[in-house]
């Protein structure tokens, strides 16, 4: 199910990973011999196999709270190697743009672009000691293309994508890879949730290979652009979508 790499020794920071893909990247790298250091606002149950060597630590953080972020920084300092990291938290509130609330763009834009920016340098400080590091950003296919009720979305993941490409060229030149990935419609349990039968069918039809991605083919993206095997390809947005985007 998954690309077999070894990321035995390597430390990996994911953000949001209580749920969905974010969830699944993170076991994806554990399975895989990462270390793991994840983040959600709420506490989570890890379950983790008697045979694993690997560590995994949790920590409950949320970044809409400055006080919370903050605290947050301070636990980074205390962690020495961090090799990789996925910049996956995200939120979304749907409203018609001359109805969108200040507070609510604000907020957006705070924990889907800004965040990913204030923890980024910080973790890059412990990327540029090693000459080496891999970044991966979650953004959208609602950050290349929109949809109606979408602004603040929007807005966050193109910014994001924007910050992707920035991020690259300043960091080129310490062997730190920046990349960010743009999913269409994943099959995970919040789309089930909020999308009926119905309304699931017809995005299905929308799309050109006629189905929703499944979360371990997220995974397997991120898992190549964060090993050995990509020496070459940074400043990217790579979109994977099943051609939702290419009509």
């Amino acid at each position: 199910k998954y690309m077999k790499i070894d990321f035995n020794n390597k430390t990996v920071l994911i953000t949001g990973a209580s749920r969905g893909i974010g969830k699944e990247i993170a076991k994806g790298f554990f399975r895989l011999g990462a270390n793991i250091i994840s983040t959600s606002t709420k506490p989570i149950k890890i379950r983790i196999p008697e045979n694993k060597r690997n560590k995994w630590k949790h920590i409950v953080v949320d970044f809409a709270d400055e006080i919370a972020l903050r605290d947050f920084f301070q636990k980074l300092i205390n962690i020495k190697r961090i090799d990789i990291l996925i910049n996956n938290a995200g939120i979304n509130e749907i409203n018609t743009f001359t109805e969108v609330k200040k507070n609510d763009f604000v907020k957006i834009n705070k924990v889907n672009l800004v965040t990913p920016f204030l923890i980024s340098q910080k973790i890059v400080q412990k990327m540029k000691l090693n000459k080496s590091g891999k970044i991966i950003n979650i953004s959208s296919i609602f950050g290349v293309i929109s949809k109606k009720k979408r602004a603040s979305y929007s807005a966050s993941k193109a910014g994001l994508i924007g910050l992707t490409k920035a991020m690259a060229l300043d960091l080129a030149s310490y062997n730190i890879l920046v990349n960010s990935i743009s999913p269409g419609f994943v099959s995970t349990e919040l789309t089930k949730r909020i999308l009926n039968e119905k309304e699931q069918n017809k995005l299905r039809n929308d799309v050109p290979l006629s189905r929703f991605a499944e979360s371990s083919e997220i995974v397997n993206l991120v898992l190549f652009l964060s090993s050995k095997y990509n020496t070459y390809l940074t400043g990217q947005n790579i979109i994977i979508d099943g051609g939702f985007t290419i009509q």
